[in-house]
């Protein structure tokens, strides 16, 4: 996926550390893990602390991830996408209301065989040339008026990635959690825009959990 790896840096890089939260439900099976959510890029503190919730089972990995929804116009909003180098194009992401969000899940299915730490380099099929078998999942999209962006969906073993390896170890992948910001809600642009990547990890809110 030279395409989708053009256009998503490393997500790892970007938090220094993330502590988890572990529990177990019994007899369901379900590993639960939580985490903070850091955001806007490298530099970005904590926004919703244990705002990222995934679920794991033999099934998949469920996600849910809340925080105070961006008041419009605070933030750094993506410029526009033009092709090339861009797989596809947006305009720039502006300010408005209401304003829309995606939410991206990335799994890294062998994290032991990352290029350290995981990130787009490990984002492929081909276990040659990408051993972590890393994967790019749509899982939610939103427009939001509240004070509240809560985002949910799953990945299951079966999903469609949009880009990248599906996913085979749900219990043991290392899983990237990032919401992107689209700016002002554009008719004419959905479904697009909150089932397509915009911008890079600079403009992402994201939340990391190991294996």
């Amino acid at each position: 996926m030279t395409s989708i790896n053009g256009r998503l840096v490393a997500v790892a890089a970007l938090v220094l550390a993330a502590t988890a939260v572990v529990a177990t439900a019994g007899a369901a099976g379900v590993t639960t893990q939580t985490t903070d959510v850091f955001g806007q890029g490298p530099g970005g503190g904590v926004v919703a602390d244990d705002g990222a919730v995934i679920q794991r089972s033999d099934s998949g990995i469920s996600a849910k991830l809340q925080m105070p929804t961006p008041e419009p116009g605070s933030y750094n909003y993506p410029p526009a996408q033009t092709s090339p180098p861009a797989p596809f194009t947006f305009p720039a992401a502006v300010p408005g209301h209401p304003e829309a969000y995606s939410l991206w899940m990335f799994v890294f299915n062998y994290p032991a065989l990352c290029s350290m730490p995981c990130d787009s380099n490990d984002i492929g099929t081909n276990p040659a040339v990408t051993p972590a078998l890393g994967g790019a999942f749509n899982v939610a999209g939103h427009i939001v008026g509240g004070s509240t962006l809560s985002l949910d969906g799953r990945a299951s073993v079966n999903s469609t990635p949009f880009g990248g390896s599906m996913l085979f170890e749900p219990r043991t992948a290392e899983v990237h959690l990032a919401v992107a910001p689209h700016g002002k809600l554009a008719p004419e642009l959905l479904p697009d825009q909150i089932t397509k990547p915009i911008g890079n990890p600079s403009f992402w809110w994201i939340a990391i959990f190991d294996s």
